[in-house]
């Protein structure tokens, strides 16, 4: 019988697995199986899509559909795991549609990234106030600009800058808001932080630092931040506070998790349960 390889996330890493394991297995049925619509994409490039530097979000997809059908990958899009079953060797999943189904499996491999962090702001939930992730948040964000003229950008690591960047190279009125009292402030020392601020400036970028935003203004839809005693206008905000594991589905499952929280392996990826990987 053909070894059964269940592969749960479909970009970087899981899309290398799946390619690893055909070199070595040409017999094997691997299947990946991804929530998105589309599979093994450059998350880095959303915003430059936004800022109209890459034409299209399409552009950001790296293997055509294919590369799937050469390499006898099983490909599972708009699919969620909902429960990793370690004694059966088996996982439930959902389809788009709501179908419920199972898959056995021989070794799985948890690949399932990240979420954005969200942090303590009330009025998260109000619309025009967005993550950047995914290229669905891509795409969301950039129907929204078409009809903006501010934007509030909450963070100031490397996403959170590139937005601000393409918000500006939209049109928009930007402000980015950073707790911290510089930009990239687990990147760059204070010198180096204050160039980059500095040319940021020089495009057009407004800068509120060493201060939190308390909360987001508006009934249903966004109009703006609090900051302090300020208040900055704003049609779109975009949250870009770093990330989390996504590791909810393994810690159900019984996979250990390391000090940082994320899943835990050896040197093999390896997690503490038999034939299970991350």
């Amino acid at each position: 019988m053909p070894r059964k390889i269940i592969i749960i996330g479909a970009n970087a890493a899981g899309v290398d697995a799946a390619s690893a394991a055909r070199k070595t297995n040409r017999s094997a049925e691997i299947t990946l199986i991804t929530k998105e619509k589309k599979v093994a994409y450059s998350r880095c490039g959303i915003p430059f899509v936004l800022g109209r530097q890459v034409k299209s979000f399409d552009d950001l997809v790296v293997f055509p559909d294919s590369f799937y059908r050469m390499m006898k990958l099983t490909l599972l899009t708009q699919t969620t795991v909902t429960n990793i079953d370690p004694k059966t060797k088996t996982v439930t999943l959902t389809d788009k549609i709501g179908i419920k189904n199972s898959l056995s499996y021989d070794n799985l491999i948890i690949s399932t990234g990240a979420d954005p962090r969200i942090p303590k702001i009330h009025g998260l939930e109000k619309e025009g106030v967005f993550f950047v992730r995914t290229i669905n948040d891509g795409q969301q964000i950039d129907d929204a600009l078409t009809t903006a003229k501010s934007a509030v950008i909450i963070g100031s690591g490397l996403v959170g800058l590139e937005v601000a960047v393409a918000c500006r190279e939209r049109g928009l009125n930007v402000t980015v808001v950073e707790f911290l009292p510089c930009v990239l402030p687990f990147l760059l020392d204070n010198d180096m932080a204050d160039l980059v601020q500095k040319m940021l400036k020089e495009k057009g970028v407004n800068f509120v630092l060493g201060e939190p935003v308390e909360e987001i203004l508006g009934s249903a839809e966004v109009t703006g931040v609090r900051v302090s005693e300020k208040i900055i206008p704003a049609d779109v905000v975009v949250v870009a506070v770093g990330v989390t594991p996504n590791v909810e589905l393994a810690k159900n499952a019984g996979v250990e998790l390391g000090k940082t929280k994320a899943i835990k392996t050896n040197s093999k990826m390896e997690t503490n349960i038999p034939n299970i990987y991350a």
